[in-house]
């Protein structure tokens, strides 16, 4: 069965850290054009569309061949949360499509051949999940990640770590590369995890997630390394 899909990229120019994350420059293209392109070369979606409230990037995205949905200024505030922006989109193509695929303008590394494993996936278990979220090899077990309070002792940390394997704690965390959704089901559950979301696993490399200058460095300096292998 084919079913149709659409690629939502959400773009908003504010953001708190690095000043305009999503459209910085990294190896010759604004970030967000890395998965704009990824979408586009997928070859799977009746639309690509871009989610912003900034006419600059509304041109970036347009040059490189998205659709583009401006959003009302009361979507692109700190507060505004993933699913009202969503919302905002599904709201005039749910009776289109069939499910929905959202990617992230801060996860360059996630390109056509991720998408299109992703979309085989969910769609050989269409009938048995409503949702995809794409996860990687967690950096450390759940055991070892505890709150402080101001006492500042470890008094929640309770493992024998003498008798540690990290082999043993083998876990999951999502990256934030690829979410998918059946549309309905995403608009009652407003999220995309749960009994009923498959995952994708990938792994770390492909799975950097831009949030700092730290991030950025790292992805620029794995992108100049494939270029230099050819």
């Amino acid at each position: 069965m084919k079913y149709n899909k659409i690629a939502i990229i959400p773009a908003r120019s504010g953001s708190k850290g690095l000043k305009d994350k999503n459209i910085i420059p990294l190896c010759g293209k604004p970030l967000i054009v890395y998965s704009i392109i990824a979408a586009i070369e997928s070859k799977l979606f009746s639309s690509v569309i871009v989610s912003t409230d900034s006419d600059k990037y509304a041109l970036i995205a347009k040059k490189y061949g998205a659709e583009v949905m401006m959003r009302d200024k009361r979507l692109a505030t700190d507060n505004a949360s993933t699913f009202v922006v969503l919302e905002d989109v599904l709201r005039r193509y749910n009776d289109r499509i069939d499910y929905f695929m959202l990617l992230q303008p801060t996860s360059p590394m996630r390109n056509s051949i991720h998408i299109k494993e992703a979309v085989s996936s969910f769609e050989e278990k269409y009938n048995s999940f409503d949702f995809l979220v794409s996860v990687k090899e967690a950096d450390h077990a759940g055991v070892l990640v505890k709150p402080i309070d101001d006492d500042d002792s470890l008094k929640y940390f309770d493992t024998d770590f003498s008798n540690y394997k990290r082999q043993a704690f083998k876990e999951y965390t999502p990256n934030g590369a690829i979410f998918i959704g059946k549309s309905n089901e995403y608009l009652k559950q407003k999220h995309f995890f749960g009994s009923r979301a498959l995952a994708y696993k990938m792994n770390k490399k492909d799975s950097i997630d831009i949030d700092d200058e730290l991030d950025l460095q790292m992805a620029r300096a794995i992108m100049e390394q494939n270029i230099v292998r050819g």
